[in-house]
Order: structure tokens, then sequence, then C-alpha cells
């Protein structure tokens, strides 16, 4: 079936929104699953989040973050009326929605994607949400969207320094989160704590709830390629035992997460998606 783009527009620095009709989708997607799309005949395979559906309309929004060459492609290439060639899902488990309480939701730079139908869910279910949105200052979205759908919408933005590269921009995020989840926790009582991003930057809020002996909820992006489990390379160890983030996931208990394990694996790739990356640039530029 045709997957049309209904919509495109670019959301804020490298974050680019695709509202795209796929109705299977949007009848039986819930908070926190996902779906794999291919954009392309001679693409990859990539997971990304239902950010938004209707379910009457049947369409789904997807937001990309711009920083490899699939969504690089896509945010060059794809323009509204053009389709995608395969939106499977919807894929995993529903975040856990249940009354918890005073709930701290936090993205970490593009994760905040993900805690937007999540975050929503848990304020319509009766909880008092706050959602903190840790990233650099142009990449801050959905402002108005959040403000609508929780309690409470913060920003713990900061500004891009001259020579920094992902990397650097990682170890902010995972500093400056760390620092006002710290911070939040001494000053108020919360429930039950949500993440969603880089997983280094989960982990350095992790350390940090851990202090406080808050729940908390991880939802993980390992590298992953075929969504149903049988490729294994979503694999995660949970409480000593091997998991799949995509049919046991994507969220797990934080505090059962091997996280060092993680984010090495979450590494592997590093070099082939770099040079994917420098090959396109170079068909662009017609070198």
């Amino acid at each position: 079936m045709p997957y049309r783009i209904l919509e495109k527009k670019e959301l804020a620095a490298n974050h680019v929104m695709y509202r795209i009709e796929a109705p299977h989708v949007a009848r039986k997607v819930q908070p926190g699953q996902f779906v794999i799309i291919r954009a392309f005949p001679t693409g990859e395979r990539i997971p990304l989040t239902p950010v938004m559906w209707d379910r009457d309309e049947g369409w789904i929004v997807l937001v990309t973050f711009v920083r490899g060459k699939t969504t690089m492609k896509m945010a060059n290439e794809l323009k509204p009326g053009d389709e995608i060639l395969n939106v499977a899902g919807p894929l995993g488990n529903p975040a856990p929605v249940e009354k918890f309480g005073r709930v701290l939701a936090v993205g970490l730079s593009a994760g905040i994607v993900e805690v937007f139908p999540i975050a929503k869910a848990l304020q319509e279910a009766g909880n008092d949400v706050t959602v903190l949105h840790v990233t650099p200052w142009p990449m801050v979205i959905l402002e108005k969207e959040f403000k609508e759908a929780v309690s409470r919408h913060l920003v713990e933005g900061f500004d891009l320094q001259p020579g920094w590269g992902a990397k650097e921009i990682v170890q902010e995020i995972s500093r400056s989160g760390a620092e006002r989840v710290r911070k939040l926790l001494s000053e108020e009582h919360f429930d039950f704590v949500l993440t969603v991003g880089p997983a280094g930057s989960q982990k350095a809020v992790f350390e940090v709830v851990k202090d406080f002996g808050v729940p908390m909820h991880a939802d993980l992006h390992p590298i992953m390629v075929d969504g149903t489990g049988m490729c294994g390379s979503c694999r995660v160890t949970v409480g000593g035992e091997v998991k799949f983030a995509c049919i046991d996931g994507p969220g797990f208990d934080a505090y059962k997460v091997d996280w060092d394990e993680l984010i090495h694996r979450v590494g592997f790739y590093t070099d082939m998606e770099r040079r994917a990356l420098e090959e396109y640039l170079k068909s662009v530029r017609g070198e």
C-alpha cells in the first residue's frame, strides 16, 4: 500500500516532521511503540516513533533527527506527495501508562519526540506530568504541543560551542541533564521518572535518579534492523538476561539495564555510519 507524505516541515535545526498516510499503524499504535520504515529502494531500515496520529483519518506523524545518510537523504529528497516505500508496525510494547502520581519525563536531545505521546497519555491517565527537554537551544521542538498536553514543560537548553561535534554535544546533554534532574529531585517529590535519549545521557540521568531511589523507566535505542527479534542486533542485558529491545521493549526498568554494555554496543557501527554519510555528501556535491 502507498505511504504518502501528506505534510513535511522543518521543526528546528536538524529535525524534520513528516505526516504520513499509514492507516494500519494509526488504527493500532499505542504510546511507546515504534515503526520501521524504508524510504528508498536501496535504503536501510530505520526505527522511528509515531509522535502523533489520527485513527479516523489514518495518518501518523514521524520526526527524524537528521544525522546520518538516510535521514539526510530523506530531508533532501522527499517532498509532500512522495511515498515512503515501507512502514512496518506498530512494533514493540506500549509504555506503562498507569496512575503513578507525579511523573518526571526527561527527553534527552531527539528523545523528546518519543516522550511526547507517552507523557500525554500519562497526563490523561490522571498523573501530574513534568516534561524536561535537555538539548541545544537551536534544537528545541514541540514546545506548544507539550504546554497543551502536560502540567509543566521545562527546557534545559545550552549554546553550541565552536568546534563541538556529536561527542561534545552528547557530553553536555549528559552533564546538563544530570544536573537539572538532581536539582528537581532535590526540591520536589516525584513518584516515577521516564527517560528517552542517547544511552550515555540516559545512564547519567539514571545515576542521579538512583541516588533518590525513584522508580525509573528507560526507553532504549540500541541498533535495530528488522524490529521483529530475528536479527538480534538490538539485544540488551536486563536483569542479567538477554532481551531484545524490539520485542521485549523498547522500555525497561532502568535499574536492571546493563548500561555499560548498551553504550558499548551502540557504538559498533559508528565508523560505517560516518563513511556512508561522507559518501552520500560526495554524491550530492557531484564528486
